[in-house]
């Protein structure tokens, strides 16, 4: 049995002997090639303590990418295993020498490693793209010294974005690069939390704990209105318009019923010891959610509010809180809050929070981590309007650092000469860059949908999205890097030198 690719005829014999010969072209195949997987490993390996206990781990490259093709192509953990099980390439990426058939690891494992990679080794994978993006591209500024004409090809430093130069300010701090900030919301995978709903889960949930301790223990299970409850409930969901007089008495029959229910099963906990024994720690966290829903749930109802402090909205994903952002599709978002920055393209996690907050406060923060990494201080700040109030800007200049952002106070009486307004206007569109990262997180990388249900794998979840997304473009940066050295050397090696071909150049 054989297959035709566009070069060769290959058979699949060939794929059991050796990976080497396949296209090296194809986008994993560039991914296993170019990716700095000595920095990664060292990333992926400080989480670990192989040298203390435990038997010795996966290979940090086949870790990592199977975590790249997960998010790339927004798979489940077992479709993620089955894909690079069937495909050649993605297995020479993983690491793999030779073609096997047989699962690289078991689905299971992508929990334990959510749970040991945080977003600051993320960060750091991160760096280690951005430091070889810009080795390459030194590499190819440096080719381009060593010709005697390169008039035809536009030096490295153009590619720099503006207000990016170098400068050294008055107390001898250097400054390079632009840093642009910005906050959003990654959306959990929960339901739209309504009172009723979250009492009908509690109430199912305390019936099915009551039921499996009364089988462990071997004792009659207590007589419980739970199927009068639950009817009342279908008959408010089927109605098309639900009146608000019938909607909150359903919900004081309900909460009432909740309230003697966990009594009820309170009382079989504290009359035999042995009732511990079907309590996991996953199941005593439920039960948890459930008795602070249930206080919260007669509390908004007594006083007739819908708002309390630290309100849960997901009994299975306690942590979720909502998020009031003011969007236009939705003024309330249901995830964890993050404080990003953008510096060249890629995209850092510097700030996860489950509860809401003044992203205004991650100024001073974002600018420290930039200086960690990246050894000096940002040269620009473009951020949203939120961030320039009094002390971020009293911040900002005690450090010396540039932004263009509409002053404080009244207008001026003479108006800001036009350089100024035209500077200021190319801000807003840099800045917009941010929002474009959120963009592409969320729509193709899924960062607005976190099916994780812990709160350290769902923070992995979504460092990993925007992780996957600085890995293609890393990618696409280096590609076009690779091309222009190549069209460089192939302009070097032809007879008339840099005499542009108009069919080469429409190719290219």
């Amino acid at each position: 049995m054989k297959f035709t690719s566009q070069k060769k005829q290959l058979t699949l014999d060939l794929f059991r002997s050796s990976l080497q010969d396949l296209d090296k072209s194809n986008r994993w195949v560039m991914l296993g090639d170019l990716l700095p997987w000595a920095e990664i490993e060292k990333r992926y390996n400080s989480k670990l303590k192989n040298g203390v206990k435990g038997a010795g781990n996966k290979p940090a490259r086949l870790i990592i990418g199977a975590m790249i093709v997960k998010h790339k192509l927004s798979l489940s953990d077992e479709e993620t295993i089955q894909m690079i099980q069937e495909n050649p390439y993605m297995q020479y990426m993983c690491g793999l020498s030779e073609f096997t058939d047989e699962p690289v690891f078991d689905p299971s494992l992508f929990v334990t490693i959510r749970k040991r990679i945080s977003e600051q080794e993320l960060n750091e994978m991160t760096v280690s793209l951005l430091q070889e993006q810009q080795r390459l591209k030194e590499e190819r500024k440096h080719q381009e010294e060593q010709s005697d004409d390169n008039s035809h090809n536009p030096p490295a430093s153009a590619l720099v974005e503006s207000g990016s130069a170098e400068f050294t300010d008055s107390r001898g701090r250097k400054h390079s690069g632009v840093l642009k900030i910005d906050a959003t919301c990654a959306d959990a995978e929960v339901r739209y939390p309504v009172d009723v709903d979250l009492v009908n889960d509690g109430c199912r949930i305390i019936e099915e704990y009551t039921a499996g301790v009364c089988k462990l223990l071997g004792v009659r299970k207590p007589r419980t209105p739970y199927q009068s409850v639950r009817g009342i409930y279908l008959e408010l969901v089927k109605r098309k318009k639900k009146g608000g007089k019938f909607l909150k008495d359903t919900l004081r029959m309900m909460l009432a019923y909740l309230d003697k229910a966990t009594r009820m099963l309170f009382d079989i906990l504290v009359s035999d010891p042995r009732s511990n024994e079907f309590f996991t720690p996953a199941k005593k966290q439920i039960l948890g959610a459930v008795c602070t829903m249930l206080q919260q749930q007669k509390e908004m109802l007594a006083n007739g509010t819908h708002q309390c402090a630290n309100r849960i909205v997901s009994i299975f994903q306690p942590h979720v809180r909502p998020i009031v952002r003011g969007k236009a599709k939705a003024r309330t978002e249901f995830g964890a809050k993050i404080g990003v920055s953008v510096v060249e393209g890629y995209t850092f996690i510097d700030h996860h929070s489950w509860d809401a907050y003044n992203e205004s406060s991650d100024l001073s923060l974002q600018i420290q981590l930039f200086k960690e990494r990246f050894g000096c201080l940002p040269a620009t700040v473009l951020a949203d309007k939120i961030y320039m109030n009094r002390p971020n800007r009293n911040i900002l200049e005690d450090l010396e650092v540039r932004t263009y952002c509409k002053p404080l106070g009244r207008p001026p009486k003479e108006p800001p000469p036009p350089e100024v307004k035209a500077r200021m206007a190319k801000a807003v569109g840099e800045r917009n860059e941010v929002e474009c990262s959120f963009g592409t997180g969320k729509r193709v990388y899924r960062a607005n949908n976190i099916r994780a249900k812990l709160p350290d794998t769902a923070r992995c979840w979504t460092g990993m999205c925007y992780f996957v997304k600085n890995v293609m473009k890393f990618l696409r940066e280096l590609c076009h890097v690779l091309i222009e050295i190549w069209h460089f050397l192939k302009l070097l090696a032809s007879p008339v030198g840099f005499i542009r071909n108009p069919l080469v150049t429409a190719n290219y």
